[in-house]
């Protein structure tokens, strides 16, 4: 029989209150995307250059605050998947530019709404009023309002 571990430090403090949080959502949306076989970070890349088309790889890094180093694979991944691609501008053939192809279009598409379900499965879990305050604080403690 295990024991129970005493866990009341750290319950009082916000760092692994958010984490515990983080990983109850993350493994919803595993469940919501299903056997698409999409993580979250590569929800994230869709997501973001659906909505800015021919952003680089770099700028991708930044907005998302992943390593540079870390983009790359994420992006072959998609990329061998047929959801995105790089385009070298005539300009500058150092920059590769991302966009969706029509299958990531679909994809998106598909996913944004299996992740909104999830969304809804949340933020009932909180209730709309604390629920906007929950993301007006999380943003606060993220530095960003």
């Amino acid at each position: 029989m295990a024991t129970r571990l005493d866990l009341s430090y750290l319950e009082g403090t916000i760092g692994y209150a958010i984490r515990r949080a983080q990983l109850s959502v993350t493994e919803d949306i595993y469940r919501a995307f299903g056997r698409l076989d999409v993580t979250t970070a590569q929800f994230s890349v869709l997501a973001v250059v659906a909505d800015n088309p021919g952003c680089s790889q770099a700028e991708l890094a930044t907005a998302l605050g992943v390593e540079r180093p870390r983009m790359v694979p994420l992006i072959d991944r998609l990329e061998r998947r047929g959801l995105v691609l790089r385009v070298a501008p005539a300009r500058d053939r150092r920059v590769r530019q991302i966009e969706l192809t029509r299958d990531g279009q679909r994809m998106l598409r598909t996913l944004k709404r299996r992740f909104a379900t999830h969304q809804r499965r949340m933020l009932g879990r909180l209730g709309e009023a604390r629920a906007e305050a929950v993301l007006a604080i999380l943003w606060r403690l993220a530095g960003r309002r």
